[in-house]
């Protein structure tokens, strides 16, 4: 099972308020996904009414779909504060911690809709899945069966059910429950999915493939069939049809290591060892940036306001590409502590990498109201000014820099405060000046590869 971040609930926002028009609205810029919009209207209805359960609630869910959980949380723990028998709002923080895989208090949550309204089958099937989704597939499998119970041919709960017997090894009673879903529903993708693996399982290979093959005509960017048809296919020992459903599949999974490792085996009984070994070192480096990823995560779940827990994060996603993903740690590496300079010079530097120069001004800017006094800050946005061709403003920072700098050198003349001069002297085309600073640092420290790095960078710069 996967929990649908579109449950039937997530829109049965009140109309009873004064406010029935703005909160229509709002809905219907929710469904028309015009977040902007919806986010302005449920803030003029708090602005009105700060209690206003169901428009915090909106606003929750806004920030939800906007990919901003941890304010999304607020939203909702608010919500129970006020009204502690809002069963809507424990529903959704289930799905919406399950999905930030902070599973032990999504499943409290969910256990709680459910105890405030036990005959709901909607809040029952709820819990169902956030148990799937916690790896509680025998507590799943017994919620699935009082909905059941309730309902002999409710769709998804046979096929949460099976799901539920599947990864329980129960493989006989799952294709009994399979089968049963798909009598209510024969083209049904994920009944035929479920069936297709039971039979993987079980090596009935050819009615494996004519279930994927099916899943696979009426769905081609079904990542797990495509996987699964790759897997039959090597279990039926057709290994060039299994690279090639692999390979697919890497289109769709790209960072998936399971592929990898399973197409180091294909190539390897292709006798192809010189691909097997290149595949198998791309699955072991995946493998191994999928743990230090799920490490990070548990780490900031215990501890959420660790900047550098985000930062890391940050550094593995743009390791493997994941721009998004990187950009959006650095930012949360901002939120949790505004006055860790490094979380501002690695946006920065992201955004520079990017080649997005505005990007990057705008950050250094913030860095320096929190940090006026930073010498490097000033200079690196400076350097950014200049870059953009905004000499004036590059210009103004700089003797701002070099002011603070040489006042540094006056009173306390370290090794520190010479280097942070002749980078001024460097930003300012001063090169002979910075050279001159750096030599009298390096007759002291001959061995210093920063300033040896330095002195390399000035010089190439003077020629």
């Amino acid at each position: 099972m996967t929990i649908k971040y579109w449950l039937p609930w997530l829109l049965l926002i009140s109309l009873t308020s004064p406010k029935a028009d703005l909160f229509q609205q709002a809905e219907q810029a929710i469904v028309e996904k015009n977040l902007n919009l919806a986010f302005t209207l449920y803030k003029n209805i708090l602005d009105q009414d700060p209690t206003s359960v169901p428009a915090i609630r909106g606003m929750g869910l806004v920030l939800w779909m906007d990919n901003r959980p941890k304010e999304a949380i607020i939203c909702y723990e608010r919500v129970v504060e006020i009204n502690p028998n809002f069963v809507v709002a424990y529903a959704d923080l289930s799905v919406i911690l399950s999905d930030q895989k902070q599973h032990q208090q999504a499943v409290a949550y969910a256990k709680r809709a459910v105890q405030l309204s036990p005959n709901t089958l909607t809040w029952r099937l709820n819990y169902a899945d956030i148990l799937w989704q916690a790896e509680r597939y025998s507590q799943a499998a017994e919620q699935y069966r009082l909905v059941i119970a309730e309902d002999k041919d409710h769709l998804p709960a046979n096929i949460g059910l099976g799901s539920s017997l599947i990864s329980l090894g129960q493989l006989d009673r799952a294709l009994t429950i399979i089968n049963r879903a798909l009598t209510i529903d024969p083209d049904h993708l994920h009944a035929r999915y479920n069936q297709a693996v039971i039979y993987t399982k079980q090596g009935q290979i050819d009615l494996a493939l004519s279930n994927l093959q099916f899943v696979l005509s009426r769905d081609a960017d079904h990542a797990k069939a495509q996987f699964e048809l790759g897997f039959a296919y090597q279990q039926g020992k057709q290994f060039h049809q299994a690279v090639e459903a692999y390979h697919k599949a890497l289109t769709l999974m790209p960072e998936d290591p399971s592929i990898y490792y399973n197409l180091a085996h294909c190539h390897a009984r292709l006798g192809k060892t010189k691909l097997a070994k290149e595949t198998h070192a791309k699955a072991k480096q995946l493998q191994e940036f999928q743990n230090d990823l799920a490490e990070t995560q548990a780490y900031l779940q215990q501890y959420p306001n660790e900047v550098k827990g985000y930062l890391h994060l940050g550094e593995l996603y743009l390791q493997h590409n994941q721009f998004d993903l990187a950009e959006r740690n650095y930012k949360l590496a901002i939120q949790a502590n505004a006055n860790y300079l490094p979380a501002y010079q690695s946006l920065a530097d992201f955004y520079i990498q990017q080649k997005a120069l505005e990007k990057a001004t705008h950050v250094y800017l913030k860095a320096v109201q929190h940090f006026p006094q930073e010498v490097q800050t000033r200079v690196m946005l400076s350097l950014l000014y200049k870059e953009q061709n905004d000499f004036q403003a590059a210009k103004t920072h700089l003797k701002i820099a070099e002011t603070q700098a040489q006042e540094l050198v006056e009173e306390r003349g370290k090794a520190e405060d010479l280097e942070k001069l002749s980078f001024v002297y460097y930003a300012q085309g001063r090169y002979a000046e910075a050279e001159s600073l750096l030599l009298n640092l390096l007759s002291a420290a001959p061995q210093n590869t920063d300033y040896l790095n330095q002195l390399e960078t000035v010089r190439a710069a003077n020629n």
